[in-house]
């Protein structure tokens, strides 16, 4: 069943229920259920990996979630949607759960604390993690504990802002500063520009720059420049870079920005940059990493470097060790 197919007809009642108390409003502890560029990026349920499919015809949007059970990895396509009432509903559509759904509800218990009470509705087959089905208990501490997940994400949640270790990310990056302060003002700012319109043209590639993009970008100006980014340039940068991608297309605007950043000397720079900005919202969309492979082939960069940039900013992003450095941006 494809991402934003109806579901199948659902039993009357749910077959496990359990709830959680957060610290926090309703509407931030909803946020953070439905932000699922979080769950991607963050990989905030353990043992678990999610990385975004690409849209439907209808526009639905699913996720591959691929779950370690011991020596086993289950993979599964699940949609989260909004349900009656604004409950947040995870759906599974293909796996061995396929007609599995799980519906969290949102109840004040004061201005700053939630109830989540979430329900278990299994499919025809039950619902198994690797090790049989499981019981009606079973169902409840999973529900619990992946609420528990929950709970521990949402210390320092912020809805709508990136997320991740962006500042660590770049900051290998600042070692190209003092080069970067080097270069003579006109050509420092013609570095500048080419940067960041390399990171907008990546960003703008599928579905636009979104709120996180936005943020990431705020943050590396801050981080590598020690200016803030002022919102006009930055909506002006970002309807720059759609209206150039819309006017030649995604391959030669990256493959001419490409052939400048490699003229100005900061390639990887900006290979590294336009990444970040790239990552931090949903992981790398396939339309994404195909701008970037046009922009590497075009600044004389290899495939070998483009899969180190990126595996080494979604290691950082992610709180791992990254398993190669990625200092080498001049």
């Amino acid at each position: 069943m494809p991402p934003g197919a109806p579901p199948p007809p659902a039993p009357a009642s749910p077959t496990a229920v359990a709830w959680v108390d957060f610290d926090g409003s309703v509407g931030d502890v909803r946020s953070l259920f439905f932000d699922v560029d979080l769950a991607v990026r963050g990989k905030i349920h353990r043992g678990m990996r999610l990385q975004w499919l690409t849209p439907s015809a209808d526009g639905g949007r699913g996720v591959r979630q691929q779950t370690r059970v011991l020596d086993t990895i289950v993979v599964e396509d699940v949609v989260v949607e909004e349900g009656p009432g604004g409950a947040w509903v995870k759906r599974y559509v293909e796996g061995p759960n396929a007609g599995t759904r799980f519906v969290a509800r949102f109840e004040a218990q004061g201005p700053a604390a939630t109830r989540v009470t979430m329900e278990a509705y299994v499919g025809r087959a039950g619902f198994a993690q690797g090790l049989g089905k499981l019981s009606s208990l079973g169902l409840e501490k999973a529900m619990k504990r992946t609420m528990g997940e929950f709970k521990i994400a949402l210390q320092g949640y912020e809805p709508g802002r990136a997320r991740g270790a962006v500042l660590d990310a770049i900051a290998e990056a600042r070692r190209a500063s003092p080069a970067m302060q080097s270069l003579d003002e006109g050509r420092r700012r013609q570095l500048v520009s080419a940067l960041l319109e390399t990171a907008c043209t990546v960003a703008s590639v599928d579905e636009g720059v979104d709120g996180a993009e936005r943020d990431a970008l705020r943050a590396i100006v801050a981080g590598l420049w020690g200016v803030p980014l002022e919102p006009a340039a930055e909506e002006r940068m970002v309807r720059t870079a759609a209206a150039s991608v819309a006017k030649e297309g995604a391959g030669a605007r990256c493959t001419a920005l490409g052939l400048r950043l490699r003229g100005l000397g900061f390639a990887r720079l900006g290979l590294s940059i336009a990444a970040l900005v790239a990552e931090v919202s949903r992981g790398l969309s396939p339309a994404e990493l195909g701008a970037l492979r046009h922009f590497a082939l075009a600044a004389g960069l290899d495939e070998v470097i483009l899969a180190e940039t990126v595996a080494a900013i979604d290691a950082v992003l992610s709180g791992r060790e990254p398993t190669s450095r990625i200092s080498r941006f001049v």
